[in-house]
C-alpha cells in the first residue's frame, strides 16, 4: 500500500465520524437547551428518571412519615397521577405566591404566579433555606417535565412522593 492509497482509505474511514463530531460541535448549544425536555437520559449504566429525582427529594426532606396528607392532590391520586402532581404544584405555587405577596402588603398574587424565580425570591426573604430552595426548584423542574413531555412513566408511589414533598414545603412556608 502506497501513501496515497493509505490517505484515501483513512479519509474514507474518518469521513462519517469526523462529520458527526463537527455537527455535534456546531449544534452543542441548541442541544443543551433541549435537555430539560428529555424524558430519560441513558448513557451506558447511567439513567436519570422522574422517579429517581422525586425519591431523592423525598429522602432529603424532613417528612413525618406517620402523618396523613390531606390535600386535594391526594384525593385525585388514584384517578390520575399526572393530575395529582399538577394539583400539588398548584397548591405549593399558590402558598408561595401568597407569602411573596405578603412582603409587598398586597393580596394580589398574580405577579408571582408562574414566576420562575419565585423560590429564589422566597429564599432571599428568608422563607426558604438552601435545602428547601433546592426542593422547590426541583419540584418546579419535575412539574415542567411532566407538563411538557407526553410520555412520563409516573407510578402512584412517585406521584405520592412528589405530593408529600410539596405538601411538606407548603407547611414550612405557611409556618414561616
Amino acid at each position: 500500500m502506497d501513501k496515497y492509497t493509505f490517505i484515501s482509505e483513512m479519509t474514507k474511514a474518518l469521513a462519517w465520524p469526523g462529520t458527526l463530531i463537527v455537527v455535534l460541535l456546531l449544534l452543542r448549544k441548541p442541544l443543551v437547551y433541549l435537555i430539560p425536555f428529555m424524558r430519560k437520559l441513558k448513557f451506558k449504566e447511567f439513567e436519570m428518571e422522574f422517579s429517581e429525582k422525586v425519591q431523592a427529594l423525598k429522602s432529603e426532606a424532613e417528612i413525618d412519615k406517620t402523618s396523613e396528607i390531606d390535600t386535594p392532590a391526594m384525593s385525585i391520586l388514584s384517578f390520575s397521577t399526572r393530575a395529582a402532581v399538577l394539583e400539588a404544584w398548584i397548591e405549593l405555587e399558590n402558598v408561595a405566591a401568597s407569602k411573596a405577596a405578603s412582603f409587598w402588603s398586597t393580596s394580589n398574587t398574580s405577579p408571582f404566579k408562574n414566576y420562575a424565580k419565585l423560590g429564589y425570591y422566597l429564599h432571599q426573604c428568608g422563607v426558604l433555606n438552601d435545602s428547601q430552595l433546592n426542593s422547590f426548584d426541583e419540584l418546579r423542574k419535575l412539574r415542567n417535565q411532566l407538563v411538557h413531555t407526553e410520555e412520563v412513566e409516573l407510578t402512584e408511589n412517585d406521584a405520592k412522593a412528589y405530593i408529600m414533598v410539596a405538601s411538606n414545603l407548603v407547611n414550612q412556608i405557611k409556618e414561616h
